[in-house]
């Protein structure tokens, strides 16, 4: 295809004579190229040859002509190999699909080109656009003209778009960064997309006919518009609100953690407490009488009382230490689509990390203290029945103590 239209242009780009609505006319003097270039044209986009005086000849014959001849084209068959002669006549045939290679006279444009033409350049980026827009669409009606139903959330509108119209007359030079900027912003995260969805349908909400023409004519204030919506959307999700949702967190979590260990403090006093009484209640004289038997009794049953008083506060702190990394979790989750793309998510990471540092240090400390404390409840009954034993049989653990010692 490149290679026939690259042909075409060698034929046909300084000789056009006549442009008629469905052919055009050229003036060659043949040579040894032009007749293959003919020769190669003829069956499919030739629709005649004429010599000076007007008459048709044959294809055969022109060869042998010293006079200029005038050969006429057929314009549908020149634009399927991608030839044109006007720029709205390319944008009639590729206003929502362009094709691979062309050539526009008019412009003096070549895909191969690396020069910028400005209407290029705005048809290719208006062909984005528009391609966009139908992707977000609901459904398209292609009739006459393609319409795009457009739904975001519960607003509508319906935006025509003529293939027949240049709308690259109406947007400025200017505003094609613009324009890429909102293709961007439309193709991002759900939030992002909505916003500037809702926008488009209200700028245009006001306008009945030539919507897009009109967008493209007030592209700036547009998308200026898109802008102040989404700042104000960002407004409600600062750094600082969120900071402070996070610090409320936080404090509410030490809330809980200082009334479950307010009301360990309250009760635990009873452990010190309890060991003196029993202490000071011990006959040491009489070891296995039936006083001791029931105090060393009740002092293994207080400690397993304790031991279950502990074991519920310690799943309490388990409780709280879940619910604290279930909402660092589904606190991230929620914020990633706010705020990932206009403000780095490990910024909020690690906001959550420096504020839960001392929450999750306290909850360690207290899940160790309790440990301790049920060790000890337990350990001071034992330290009892163990001293009972050791009053009991003292003389005979020092006789054995002074055997070992002896032997040794």
């Amino acid at each position: 295809m490149d290679n026939c239209l690259d042909d075409l242009i060698r034929l046909l780009s300084d000789r056009i004579t006549e442009v008629q609505s469905d052919a055009i006319i050229i003036k060659i003097n043949i040579d040894e190229e032009s007749q293959k270039l003919i020769e190669q044209f003829n069956d499919d986009l030739i629709e005649g040859i004429k010599d000076s005086l007007g008459n048709l000849v044959n294809i055969d014959s022109i060869s042998n002509s010293s006079q200029p001849v005038l050969i006429e084209f057929v314009t549908a068959e020149l634009k399927k190999k991608g030839f044109y002669i006007t720029f709205a006549d390319f944008v009639v045939d590729n206003r929502f699909e362009s094709k691979e290679a062309f050539y526009i006279q008019e412009l003096n444009y070549h895909t191969a080109s690396v020069k910028n033409v400005e209407k290029i350049e705005k048809y290719k980026i208006l062909l984005e656009l528009i391609q966009k827009l139908i992707q977000k669409s609901k459904f398209v009606a292609d009739e006459d003209v393609k319409t795009l139903f457009v739904f975001q959330e519960n607003k509508f509108i319906e935006l025509s778009i003529d293939n027949e119209i240049i709308y690259e007359d109406f947007l400025e030079y200017n505003d094609i960064d613009l324009v890429k900027n909102y293709i961007e912003n439309i193709d991002s995260y759900k939030e992002k997309r909505s916003i500037f969805l809702q926008e488009l349908i209200g700028f245009l909400s006001s306008e009945k006919i030539n919507r897009f023409q009109y967008l493209l004519s007030n592209f700036k204030e547009f998308f200026e518009r898109c802008n102040t919506s989404f700042e104000f959307y960002l407004s409600n999700f600062s750094y600082n609100k969120v900071k402070m949702e996070v610090d409320n967190s936080v404090l509410e979590y030490s809330k809980n953690i200082r009334n479950i260990i307010n009301d360990s403090q309250s009760k635990l006093i009873a452990i010190p407490a309890a060991f003196v009484l029993v202490a000071t209640q011990i006959d040491f004289s009489n070891t296995f009488s039936l006083k001791n038997i029931i105090i060393v009794v009740s002092s293994f049953i207080f400690s397993y009382i304790i031991s279950v008083f502990i074991q519920n506060q310690k799943n309490a702190l388990e409780i709280v230490s879940d619910n604290v990394r279930n909402y660092k979790k589904s606190f991230l989750q929620t914020r990633t689509n706010d705020l990932e793309q206009e403000r780095e998510l490990s910024s909020i990471s690690e906001l959550l990390k420096k504020s839960y540092k001392k929450i999750e240090a306290e909850l360690n400390h207290q899940k160790t203290r309790l440990l301790i404390l049920q060790f000890i409840a337990w350990a001071i009954s034992v330290v009892i029945l163990i001293c009972l034993f050791v009053i009991k049989h003292k003389l005979e653990i020092k006789l054995f103590l002074e055997r070992i010692i002896s032997q040794n």
